[in-house]
């Protein structure tokens, strides 16, 4: 065979040009080759030429190999041609392609491009071209020709059929549609009980209708009952495969109905043809599920006259598989064959006789629980909404002065990291170019501020503006509690609502003692462009507000309280995405087929077909969802927001905006009309306390003009959201109904598989794909782009402007008015070193403290989880199903010879004769009952066989050892122990006799052929004598009792065991579905050289189907909890290896960490590939009825070893608890004394080895021969260490050397018992008590307790907590210099007290006028009584305005 590489053909002009190479190909074989001669095959990846000269008569069926393709001739060649002769000499130039050639003409619309082709062509002697094909019909060419390799195949679609109760109805339907032109139809069915016979009744456009007569054709599934069980081979079509010919199709396209009805047992091959199906059926019921898969095929050829695809005179056979079209034509030239992928489409019929809810009770159940989620949520979002509108509002710092009218509102961004909000009081300083402001306050006593992710926002006022802004000194007292006094601030924002100016000041810091650099005080520039464009800044602006605002889901709970977009309406959008995304799943699901073209990554792989079904998915889903997002984000509000300035100023509060933080009573002494915010608009002057000088960048002149030239934003009338309401209910309605029919459509089966898919689809790409898109794009518009943003709200035109008068007023009065006085402003002071390092020391033991406490109940509720699946993958009935099987099979009264008592090969055959062959087989009752319905069962009656039983042996090669030469005369022949070097893998005759190469004169069963590990499934075995390997001579042990003990004694007959046998397997698995246990048995008959047999079996107890219970929810839920605290811990413990480094592992607690987490990680990997293993047996299981072989040793290995893990893995995670003890004195005694005495105990360990090895040598050289417990220098160690707790047996040693053994027992137990074992002991001691004396030896971490126990008694109120202790308000306590500090404000207090009693009835001067008048006249005149109009005088109320001082 030659091989060379021909191109891919791309185009007509290529084509073309092979055809001239072809041409010159065919010349210089025609030539050079004689008649007869073996055809010249040449093979390329893409095309595969044949040419073969030979005479006519030599074509009669012969068969042209094209590798995937081929053509067989008919019988009488000459029929295909208009002349010919028997001997004329022919050329067959053959050509097979896996691709379409001519793939540009029309006709190729129902081709794949890559779909094979078959060329045929015939040439006499001369190289002329001989036309193959006269019309006629009596002999045709059948053409194999490969189907596309690349093109996915159908997936078969599971259907639990059912009959309507409907009056007249006999069958289930199926439909499909027809898109190919003169094409076939194959339907493949699948039945679950291959005992049953279906009829296929098939109509083209409309249900069939067998009452008046209107189907098209009928099919019997299978179509001849004798052959059930059979799905055809290379010679004989699939009997369960309706082929529904060309002719019968008729070139349609459309719709095909196919209705189905089991037949009764006396209707079996009733109905071959569509005359023999009766006008009126017996209603029948469905016994049985089945699979159905649907293919078209069609056959065309290049018709080279019209230069195109055609398919006259060709039809597809019904040998087409999914691999192969088998054509049938009567001429030759190029064919081509292909099949379509049908897609999904809706049966109204189907879908509206069978919609009631206990049909389809998960697609019900799954669209109610959504409508119930939603309502629910909708409730939720609208309150939320609402709440949202309140945090809109401005809460007027405490300290704001009514005398200033300069307003600045501030926004504190809070960050989103961990324990990030506080609940400590947090002052500033403001520094600008012309003025800096006093130490002010951000207080909010309506609301909690500063919550972790907050957007907090303030209005200042000040005298007069502080220009542009330079840095902001802003910190915190510390007085939270706990984890509520530290705090991460991510930035802090000054607008002047004058000028509109904005002054950001970035921060992404801790103001904290035990966080960053342990600061509560930090002094912050303005940012500028560098810092507005780092990638820290803006990848987590970008990050958070994709999150909070871009990502429709997420943005439901984290929406910003300023987005026109409403949590209510983006709830609406998710449930319009998610029955839409339905839809679009629904209308291709099962169409996603696998595809040899795929485009694979790693363990992805990505097709055509897949990118055809993700686009047009898109083309459905993305316009309509992004024109109603769209539309209800451009739409402006009805009505604007009232200012937040003005809302602060003006009206009255609300409890969520604080507004009724400052209420002064104190009124403006100017009578003066005031400024309208239209007049300031016009560019009228404000007044002197706003300091807003005209005709520079401060005035509003200024603001007006450059507010003119912003660009406007693209905004919609407020009435086109009633228009995306509208489309937003439609578009839900009808994905919402059309995903009802696709459901009904399914049925319930499939439906359960496709929500399943749809959920895990749904939330990956809900919790994982879009999150990871959102990071990626910020991180590259945060690398690349940088570009900063604005930084406006998207809704800054939904508010109004503030309207600002000349001599704004707080309209509410309040009891802590200033008064006569202005409240004195306290100067800054920094933070007392000492008190934040006591704080700082207060904080890391509250930190260890909760982490304690964490670690504790975590790790408890860990360990929890752990035993719950630990125990449930064991069970007691373990024990108890072993001892079942060795009643059965080993002590056993049903047989002659006991198992474990057997001694040579005699032995052997009387137990497999009665004990082995009673036991695989369930035997009568106690009362001579027979054991009817126990096929399969073994005889405890409950267990059935998984497959059937073998018996494999193991033999030796002959000769494997030199006989020593003193005896070579007598012993001829010497064979050596078992070991798989030697082990005999020939085949051999009957009786173990050689093969003597003469097929007719060898004769030889199976149990004679050695069979590979491979090809029995099997795995090498660790027995009492050897490690076996997993081939083997096999004895399949299948049939009923007869069968098998005939069997039996002729293997014993024939010597089927003899002196190369080392070993005979007996193995099986048995599973009790009571108690849902598999039993892995092994019974190992091992023969020595010597002749002896030594017995040993191995039941292994193991539960491979662990969510066969009631508690499965349970079950699944406890293991996906351990899957995330195994994750939990791996990243934890990954982290602190990146952070220590080697010195990690230096730490023994770390190691027994990481040895739990390679455990759990290897567990958890081996338990699923167990169950991976275990669905493949039990498939196998399912399908061959159990009459299939069958190993589970394989699974029992790695059940075996995931026992280990597991024990091994709840003993290290037990033995932790012992380091959460580590507080405890008694507990930290024990570690610290054994950390100590590390180096002693090494040294003594040298001097114990030596002396207790010694003893053991001295042990296994003279008991080796006598004594079992010393057979092995292991075994020997192992009795050793027992002889050290005085358990021995010195009777049976003192029977193998009597004075020897009393000596050497006596200087073992003198020597090890009494020196070495006190030596240990007393280096413990010695180094306890040092340890117990010096304190530096002791671990100090029970000091954290003290620090707990002191919370404790804080908390609770019991006992009295410890003095020594920090309180956190202690950097408050008083002093004497915050008493002098004090003394002033105490005046202003007093002050204010005085104005507020006496202030509103009297003024102070007249006051003092009349008290001083009174007590002068009552000197002088001592019945002086005050005139009326004197006492009317000073009883009028003061007029309205600024307190005054009058001084004579």
């Amino acid at each position: 065979m030659i091989r060379i590489m021909i191109p891919h053909r791309k185009s007509e002009h290529f084509e073309s040009f092979s055809d001239n190479a072809e041409n010159t190909l065919r010349k210089v074989f025609l030539n050079a080759m004689v008649p007869g001669e073996k055809p010249v095959v040449l093979k390329g990846n893409k095309v595969t030429i044949s040419y073969d000269k030979t005479p006519i008569n030599k074509l009669a069926d012969k068969v042209v190999d094209l590798g995937d393709g081929g053509v067989t001739f008919p019988t009488d060649f000459c029929k295909l041609l208009d002349s010919c002769s028997s001997d004329q000499i022919v050329m067959i130039q053959g050509k097979s392609t896996s691709f379409l050639p001519n793939s540009y003409s029309n006709g190729a619309a129902d081709l794949s491009p890559n779909s094979g082709s078959v060329d045929i062509q015939a040439f006499d002697d001369n190289g002329n071209a001989l036309k193959i094909g006269n019309g006629n019909s009596e002999a045709n060419l059948i053409i194999q020709i490969p189907l596309d390799k690349y093109m996915p195949i159908e997936n078969a679609e599971y259907m639990v059929p059912f009959i309507p109760e409907r009056e007249e109805e006999y069958f289930f339907y199926n439909s499909y549609e027809m898109s190919t032109s003169c094409g076939s139809a194959q339907i493949q069915f699948r039945l679950d009980d291959e005992s049953v016979q279906f009829l296929a009744v098939i109509r083209f456009g409309d249900h069939p209708d067998v009452s008046t007569r209107q189907f098209d054709t009928v099919c019997m599934i299978p179509n001849d009952f004798a052959l059930a069980g059979f799905h055809g081979n290379s010679t004989h079509p699939d009997p369960y495969t309706c082929f529904v010919n060309t002719n019968t199709v008729g070139g349609f396209k459309g719709k095909v109905y196919v209705g189905l009805r089991q037949l009764t047992v006396s209707e079996h091959n009733s109905y071959p043809n569509n005359d023999s199906v009766p006008t009126t059926l017996k209603k029948t019921d469905f016994m049985t599920n089945y699979t159905i898969k649907i293919m078209e095929a069609c056959c065309k050829w290049w018709d080279t006259s019209v230069r195109d695809w055609s398919c006259e005179g060709c039809v597809v056979s019904n040998m087409t598989t999914s691999a192969h079209v088998v054509c049938i034509c009567n001429h030759a030239t190029t064919f081509a064959g292909g099949w379509a992928v049908v897609p999904n489409t809706i049966d109204w019929n189907f879908v509206f006789s069978n919609a009631d809810f206990f049909k389809n009770p998960t697609l019900y159940i799954t669209e109610i629980i959504i409508a119930l989620v939603y309502f629910i949520t909708v409730i939720w979002a609208r309150r939320q909404d609402k709440k949202d509108v309140e945090k809109l509002g401005l809460a007027p710092l405490k300290d704001n002065d009514p005398r200033d009218k300069y307003y600045y509102e501030i926004v504190v961004v809070t960050g989103m990291r961990r324990n990030a909000g506080t609940e400590s009081k947090v002052h500033f300083i403001l520094s600008g170019e012309l003025e800096e402001t006093d130490v002010r306050s951000l207080t909010d006593e309506k609301r909690k501020i500063f919550q972790r992710g907050n957007v907090d926002g303030f209005l200042m006022a000040c005298p007069r503006p502080l220009g542009n802004l330079n840095y902001l000194r802003v910190w915190h007292d510390n007085s939270g509690k706990g984890k509520f006094a530290s705090w991460y601030m991510r930035s802090f924002v000054v607008r002047d609502v004058q000028t509109d100016e904005k002054f950001i000041f970035i921060s992404n810091r801790w103001f904290a003692v035990e966080e960053d650099d342990g600061q509560v005080d930090r002094v912050i520039p303005v940012a500028g462009k560098e810092q507005m464009t780092e990638f820290s800044h803006l990848f987590t602006e970008r990050t958070t507000k994709s999150l909070s605002d871009g990502h429709l889901w997420f943005s439901v709970v984290a929406r910003p309280p300023q987005s026109r977009f409403t949590r209510v309406q983006r709830v609406s959008c998710c449930l319009c995405l998610l029955y839409m995304s339905m839809l679009t799943n629904a209308m291709w699901y099962g169409q996603q087929t696998e595809s040899a073209n795929a485009l694979t990554f790693g363990p992805f792989a990505l097709t055509t077909e897949q990118i055809f079904i993700g686009v047009a998915s898109n083309l459905i889903v993305f316009p309509i969802t992004f024109l109603i997002i769209l539309l209800f984000r451009k739409s402006r509000p009805r009505k604007k927001r009232p200012s937040r300035v003005e809302e602060a100023l003006h009206h009255k509060s609300r409890s969520a905006t604080s507004m009724t933080d400052v209420n002064p009573t104190i009124k403006s002494g100017n009578n003066s009309p005031p400024v309208t915010s239209s007049q300031l608009l016009e560019g009228h002057q404000r007044p002197d306390t706003s300091c807003s000088r005209p005709g520079t960048s401060m005035s509003i002149v200024d603001v007006a003009k450059n507010n003119g030239k912003k660009k406007k934003k693209l905004e919609l009338p407020w009435w086109v959201t009633i228009i995306a309401w509208i489309l937003l209910i439609l578009a839900t309605l009808v994905s919402a109904a059309f995903v009802t029919f696709y459901g009904i459509s399914f049925q319930d089966v499939k439906c359960k598989k496709w929500i399943t898919s749809l959920l895990i689809s749904f939330f990956s790409s809900v919790f994982i794909t879009q999150p990871i898109k959102v990071f990626l794009v910020a991180i590259f518009f945060s690398l690349i782009v940088k570009n900063p943003g604005s930084g406006e709200d998207e809704d800054e035109d939904d508010e109004e402007k503030p309207k600002l008068s000349t001599d704004e007023d707080y309209l509410h009065e309040r009891t802590e008015a200033f008064g006569v006085t202005r409240p004195r402003k306290v100067g800054y002071k920094p933070p007392d070193p000492k008190q934040l390092e006591r704080a700082r020391e207060e904080r890391m033991k509250e930190i260890k403290m909760w982490a304690i406490v964490r670690e504790i109940v975590f790790y408890a509720f860990f360990l929890w989880i752990l035993l719950v699946i630990s125990y449930r993958n064991r069970s007691y009935n373990m024990f108890l199903y072993k001892s079942s099987m060795e009643r059965v099979f080993i002590i056993t009264n049903e047989t002659s010879q006991w198992f474990i008592k057997m001694k040579n090969k005699d032995d052997f055959w009387n137990w497999a004769s009665t004990g082995l062959i009673n036991g695989i087989r369930a035997g009568t009752y106690y009362n001579a009952d027979p054991p009817l319905l126990m096929r399969g069962y073994i005889n405890d009656k409950q267990s059935r066989l998984m497959g059937y039983a073998t018996m494999r042996q193991v033999r030796i090669q002959r000769d494997t050892c030199r006989t020593p030469d003193p005896v070579r005369k007598v012993i001829l022949e010497c064979n050596s122990e078992y070991t798989m070097t030697q082990e005999d893998k020939g085949t051999y005759q009957i009786g173990w006799k050689p093969m003597t190469g003469n097929a007719s004169a060898d004769i030889t069963r199976e149990e004679y052929q050695y069979e590979r590990a491979s090809e029995l499934n099997g795995y090498p075995y660790w027995g009492e004598m050897a490690v076996y390997s997993g081939g083997g001579y096999v004895v399949r042990l299948k049939g009923n009792t007869t069968v098998l003990r005939n069997k039996m004694l002729q293997l014993r007959d024939e010597g089927w065991i003899d002196r190369y046998t080392r070993a005979v397997f007996v193995e099986f698995t048995a599973m009790n579905p009571g108690i849902n246990l598999f039993s892995i048995s092994m019974l190992l008959s091992e023969f020595r050289p010597s002749g002896g047999l030594f017995p040993s079996y191995r039941f292994e107890p193991a539960m491979l189907l662990p969510y066969m219970n009631s508690a499965m929810l349970f079950q699944l839920a406890c293991e996906i909890i351990y899957l995330i605290f195994i994750v939990v811990f791996l990243v934890k413990e990954a982290r602190a290896i990146y952070r220590d480094r080697c010195a990690y592992f230096k730490e023994f607690w770390n190691l027994v960490e990481v040895a739990i987490i390679f455990m759990s990680v290897s567990a958890t990997v081996i338990y699923f590939y167990r169950l991976f293993e275990v669905n493949k047996l039990t498939e196998r299981f399912r399908i061959s009825h159990g009459n299939e072989y069958m190993k589970f040793q394989y699974v029992g290995y790695w059940s075996e070893m995931m026992s280990y893990m597991i024990g091994w893995l709840v003993f290290l995670a037990s033995l932790k608890f012992l380091k959460l003890l580590r507080f405890n004195k008694r507990m930290s005694l024990l570690a610290s004394t054994l950390k100590a005495s590390c180096k002693d105990l090494m040294h003594f360990s040298i001097i114990f080895n030596i002396v207790f090895l010694a003893f053991i040598q001295v042990f296994y050289l003279i008991y080796v021969a006598n004594i079992k417990d010393f057979k092995t220098f292991i075994s020997s160690v192992e009795s050793g260490i027992v002889m050290m707790m005085g358990k021995f047996d010195i009777y049976e040693m003192i029977m193998v050397d009597p004075v020897l053994t009393q000596i050497c027992i006596f200087f073992y137990v003198l020597t090890i018992t009494f020196i070495i074992v006190n030596m240990f002991l007393s280096i413990l001691n010695e180094t306890f008590g040092a340890v117990r004396v010096d304190n530096t030896k002791q671990c100090n971490d029970y000091e954290i307790v003290e620090f707990m126990m002191n919370r404790f008694k804080m908390w609770t109120g019991f006992g009295t907590p410890n003095t020594r202790t920090w309180n956190p308000n202690d950097n408050q306590a008083e002093t004497v210099e915050g008493k002098i500090d004090d003394f002033p404000d105490r005046i202003d207090q007093l002050l204010n007290s005085i104005h507020q009693m006496y202030m509103e009835k009297d003024r102070l001067d007249s006051l003092f006028e009349k008290n001083t008048e009174s007590i002068l006249m009552k000197k002088s005149h001592p019945a002086y009584t005050p005139s009326p109009h004197r006492s009317s005088i000073y009883e009028q109320p003061f007029k309205k305005g600024l307190t005054t001082v009058q001084t004579n």
